[in-house]
């Protein structure tokens, strides 16, 4: 309940028991007495809370110098300005007012209508106090260094990555890629516009601080760049693999399977009778149900018996991967088999050298081989592609599970080619889209989180806390009940890994310095800020505004009203006194 109610409630009761004692009363000039207490209440209130009224002002232009902010910039004549600050860390004169952030200059300034922000752009503290106001965006030159950057929030063990962005600085220049252990792992020149990719892998499970080192054209270091990479482990895959004999490919699939954490099942046969079988491999229903996908060849199919078969076809429809993979001829029975699973294999005169497409694009850099075949899929999409965008794979939904179909015969000559990052990559992304889908939610982390700047995390759970590198645990205030996503705000007191721990799960994020990466954070202010900008601004406008009104014009009005409830009052007071003065008086004496 506000104040401006109770208020009036308290001054209506106060006025109608006075209406009410003054009408019980035998006192002339009744009436007269309760209009005046009515308006006197009346004006009482409105004494205290006056009615809003619309004023009309020359709004003005509030310019705002950030941080980065030129000497030429701070030293120009803002004459159109209504007003003009500098928020720290901001180049500028003596005589330019200085605010703690955009909000207290607002406060300072109410008349403001636009803001014109000058040099490297609004810190995000100050973002949401800009969103009410059109917004002129005047940036300042980019420091040399990482302007831009992309790197995958979390990856698999055993995988490849990508690394990207651009640096501002000097033409023909170089990056490198540097370990954990500081040796270097890529490198390659800028190009023109100082865009770059560069590519890592990470070996295993945890956390691990890559960084880019930039050199100028005449070698010349400029910047060193921690890049904070999550290494999640693959043991929440589950693989039950079925060969009819060894091969190359399958030495490197469970090479990359046991460094990437994969629990791997497995049973390839050596001859008759003789097989190397590591766990149980038997496809019966319950062992099926805790498996997430099946790679099984030709040879593998082929001995299986009947239940195993319908066993394995009622597990892919309830969920179940299958991934089944041609290393030769196959057999009529087999391929009459897969026919029923909605896949059409049959052998056909195809050129067997290809090259890969990775990224989007052909690799021909190395050759490989794919078997001669064709195959025709219901309602298939290619999980691997050739060179020359012919697949290589193929995978397609069967009820609640998914079947692929693979004919590449040697991705191993990835690794045989010192790529082990590549060949993780091509069979983590392959197995990772037919498995069992699990649908394990991932919390949203901070972005590019920095010591002292708010950052968001959603998608919490009860009791979920943040534990900061020192082991000391913060509680999150969780926002559950104006958003579904389960946010909280979280602000960063120090640098270096920090852990969500949400549900009995950990998921760990990395607080940088607010000295490190300048020029990557002055970027992303400066986009941040060129968003809010839209309409030009204006030299001056009129505007209304809400205010209200003057209170002295009440106030008088009441004091005269209750002057006059008091003279009334006082006279009849003395005329109460001159009559009871009169009964007093003693009668005079006839003697």
């Amino acid at each position: 309940m506000n104040a401006a109610l109770v208020t009036g409630v308290l001054v209506a009761l106060a006025a109608l028991a006075g209406v009410w004692l003054t009408l019980r009363s035998d006192a002339p000039n009744r009436w007269a007495r309760v209009v005046l207490q009515l308006i006197a209440a009346v004006l009482l209130y409105l004494a205290l809370f006056p009615p809003r009224v619309d004023e009309h002002f020359a709004a003005g232009t509030l310019v705002v110098l950030t941080p980065g902010a030129t000497l030429e910039q701070s030293g120009a004549g803002f004459a159109s300005a209504a007003a003009v600050v500098a928020l720290p860390d901001a180049t500028s004169r003596s005589d330019i007012e200085s605010v703690p952030d955009l909000g207290t200059a607002l406060r300072r300034h109410p008349d403001t209508a636009q803001l014109r922000i000058v040099g490297g752009g609004l810190p995000p503290r100050d973002i949401d106090a800009a969103r009410a106001l059109p917004v002129e965006f005047v940036a300042a030159p980019l420091p040399k260094g990482v302007v831009e950057l992309s790197v995958p929030n979390s990856v698999r063990a055993g995988s490849r990555f990508d690394i990207g962005g651009r640096v501002e600085g000097d033409g023909g220049g170089r990056i490198e890629l540097r370990d954990p252990a500081g040796a270097v792992i890529a490198q390659r020149a800028l190009a023109d516009d100082g865009a770059f990719a560069l590519s890592a892998q990470g070996k295993s499970a945890g956390t691990a601080d890559f960084s880019l080192r930039v050199f100028d054209h005449g070698g010349a270091s400029i910047e060193d760049l921690a890049v904070p990479v999550s290494v999640r482990s693959g043991g929440d895959l589950r693989v039950l693999l079925l060969a009819g004999a060894p091969d190359p490919e399958l030495k490197y699939l469970r090479r990359w399977a046991e460094d990437a954490g994969v629990q791997l099942t497995s049973h390839i046969a050596l001859s008759d009778g003789v097989a190397i079988t590591d766990g149980a491999a038997a496809l019966t229903s319950d062992n099926l149900a805790r498996t997430d996908i099946v790679i099984v060849d030709e040879r593998a199919w082929k001995t299986l018996d009947l239940h195993a078969k319908a066993a394995l076809t009622d597990a892919v429809r309830g969920g179940l991967g299958l991934f089944l993979r041609i290393t030769g001829p196959l057999p009529d029975d087999v391929a009459s088999d897969w026919r029923s699973l909605g896949l059409d294999v049959r052998a056909a005169d195809v050129a067997q050298g290809v090259s890969l497409q990775r990224g989007g694009t052909p690799d021909a850099a190395a050759a490989f081989t794919r078997r001669a075949n064709t195959v025709d899929a219901n309602h298939a999409t290619p999980l691997l592609r050739a060179g020359d965008g012919s697949a290589l794979a193929l995978w397609r939904a069967e009820g609640e599970g998914r079947i692929a179909i693979w004919w590449l015969a040697d991705s191993y000559r990835l690794a045989l080619g010192g790529d082990s990052g590549g060949f993780g990559t091509l069979w983590s992304e392959a197995l990772g889209t037919v498995a069992r889908a699990h649908g394990t939610a991932t919390p949203m982390l901070p972005v590019a989180a920095r010591v002292d700047q708010r950052g968001v995390i959603c998608g919490l759970g009860t009791d979920a806390y943040v534990e900061q590198p020192d082991a000391k645990g913060v509680s999150l205030m969780i926002d559950a009940e104006r958003s579904a996503a389960r946010c909280a705000a979280y602000w960063p007191s120090q640098a270096g890994w920090h852990t969500l721990v949400s549900d009995g799960a950990h998921w760990p994020f990395r607080v940088s310095d607010a000295k490190d990466g300048a020029a990557l954070a002055r970027a992303r202010d400066a986009d941040a800020t060129r968003m809010l900008a839209g309409r030009p601004l204006a030299e001056s406008s009129n505007a209304t505004r809400s205010i209200p009104a003057p209170r002295w014009p009440f106030f008088l009005a009441w004091l005269i009203a209750t002057a006059l409830l008091w003279w009334f009052e006082r006279t009849r007071a003395q005329a109460i006194e001159t009559a009871e003065g009169d009964a007093e008086q003693p009668l005079p004496s006839l003697a």
